[in-house]
């Protein structure tokens, strides 16, 4: 469990951790790629950046009442209007699951350097809910000077 300070101010606290290349895979589809930038405003970086957070940040992030619940029937939230609905979708015969995302600006702790980008809460997932997805139109490693266990400060 990440033992960082609490949730304040639309804020929250988390560790840079691997992931297992999934994210670029699907960033690097054309219709994820067309619908991420009508949805959040740019076209995502191939890959996606992993934050282990602590468990009490979820009900932040999400649905206050269930952190797993992906119930597409509407385009927002109802509990939080900030989250977007990417519904599933078809290509080249094969189903892709859609996705939540919510802007936020995600920060190198150690430099305080941000940069706007998107949490992505696939709707079929190996990660638990601690662990966030996050995409930018750049690559946040790199920019942000991030490595692995690197503090980083997500604004909401």
């Amino acid at each position: 469990m990440n033992k960082y300070v609490p949730f304040k101010n639309n804020k929250l606290i988390g560790k840079v951790i691997s992931g297992k290349g999934e994210g670029k895979k699907y960033m690097a589809l054309k219709p994820y790629k067309e619908k991420f930038k009508k949805l959040v405003g740019f076209e995502p970086y191939e890959g996606t950046l992993n934050i282990k957070i602590n468990p009490i940040y979820c009900n932040k992030i999400e649905n206050p009442n269930n952190c797993n619940n992906h119930d597409t029937d509407n385009n927002k939230d109802n509990n939080n209007n900030n989250i977007i609905i990417m519904e599933d979708f078809n290509y080249k015969n094969k189903k892709y699951y859609g996705v939540k995302l919510r802007h936020i600006i995600i920060y190198n702790k150690k430099t305080n350097i941000g940069v706007k980008g998107a949490i992505v809460i696939p709707k079929k997932t190996e990660h638990s809910n601690t662990t966030l997805e996050i995409i930018a139109p750049i690559k946040l490693r790199k920019y942000l000077s991030l490595k692995n266990n690197s503090i980083v400060e997500i604004k909401l």
